[in-house]
């Protein structure tokens, strides 16, 4: 008689607080970085980011500014991120250490235009108008964007204060 292997379900995978989850809808500023297996680091803005429903989060980036972070992350699967918000420096770090480079999706599409109103918000005190942003950073066809997903392996919260660098615990 034979026997069929149990297949266990994958246990979840961590995930951010709420308080946490809802800064990715704050207008933040994305910086995406990742070391190549040489060791040689590269940084690039990224457009828009949200937490997914299986807990891992996707960032979306101009694939023309982000070539050698996306080799890098496509390379070692390391990533990481920093999300600040501009008005309150409120910072979040998150590193990964399963990221994959994907294509932009349609799916994406309204999250990136409600992330790229929020961010406006948040700039337009400092001067910036919408036509600037959109040109500048926003303005870039579907077919230039990349998704890096990832999941959470390790967060800090790194706003400035007597708070910063301290560790964010993740929920089961």
């Amino acid at each position: 008689m034979h026997r069929a292997a149990s297949i266990e379900p994958e246990p979840p995978l961590p995930t951010l607080p709420p308080e946490w989850t809802d800064h990715f809808a704050a207008g933040v500023s994305i910086r995406l970085g990742s070391c190549s297996a040489a060791g040689r680091p590269g940084i690039c803005r990224a457009l828009a980011s949200d937490v997914e429903p299986d807990g891992r989060v996707i960032v979306i980036v101009a694939a023309q500014t982000a070539t050698e972070v996306l080799q890098a992350i496509g390379d070692t699967g390391q990533v990481s991120a920093v999300f600040a918000q501009p008005q309150s420096n409120r910072s979040l770090h998150l590193k990964g250490r399963d990221a994959q480079v994907g294509r932009f999706e349609p799916a994406y599409e309204a999250m990136l235009r409600e992330r790229s109103d929020a961010f406006f918000r948040e700039v337009a005190p400092f001067g910036f108008t919408r036509e600037q942003l959109m040109r500048t950073w926003f303005g870039v066809p579907a077919d230039g964007l990349r998704t890096v997903r990832f999941s959470i392996a390790g967060a800090w919260n790194q706003t400035p204060g007597p708070g910063a660098g301290s560790v964010v615990e993740l929920q089961p």
